[in-house]
């Protein structure tokens, strides 16, 4: 069992995907990927337009890494 830290993703209060399967050795890392999504997102402006709200984070775990893709 290795410490690794998990991508969590929400759209609109809902995790993306169910479930997250985003594992980093690298809290950094990780972080710098919660960052990017939240900082990519596009609002759509307008009165007919539904705002879209999206989160990241990263969250610990302790798992086997042979049983999840760990991105480097």
């Amino acid at each position: 069992m290795t410490h690794l830290f998990l991508l969590v993703v929400l759209v609109n209060g809902v995790i993306q995907p169910d479930p997250p399967n985003f594992y980093f050795y690298d809290i950094f890392k990780c972080q710098h990927y919660a960052r990017e999504i939240v900082k990519s997102k596009i609002e759509a402006r307008g009165a007919n337009q539904n705002q879209v709200r999206i989160a990241a984070y990263c969250v610990p775990r302790l798992v086997n890494p042979e049983n999840v893709k760990v991105y480097p």
